[in-house]
């Protein structure tokens, strides 16, 4: 029983390393696009598959599916980009 406890420890504690790594790449991925406008986004990566409204802040989620890489872009009322992530980074 100590063996399986100390087993399914180890596999846990890497299973949170590999998603903290994941995590850290996805973020410093999407980086680039912190500040731009939505305009300047759809000029490089084109219609957003997704467009979500946040009621709360008057901004909208984007999610963008572009060449293999899927992004999401929180975008507030001024169109400008306040947070980005790859959510399939490698």
């Amino acid at each position: 029983m100590k063996r399986l406890t100390t087993v399914a420890g180890l596999g846990l504690g890497l299973m949170l390393s590999v998603a903290a790594c994941t995590s850290q790449e996805s973020t410093s991925a999407a980086k680039q696009y912190i500040g731009k406008d939505r305009t300047q986004i759809a000029q490089e990566l084109g219609k957003p598959t997704n467009v979500v409204p946040l009621t709360d802040t008057g901004g909208e989620m984007l999610y963008y599916s572009y060449q293999g890489h899927h992004y999401v872009f929180e975008v507030g009322p001024d169109g400008l980009v306040q947070s980005a992530v790859e959510t399939n980074a490698k």
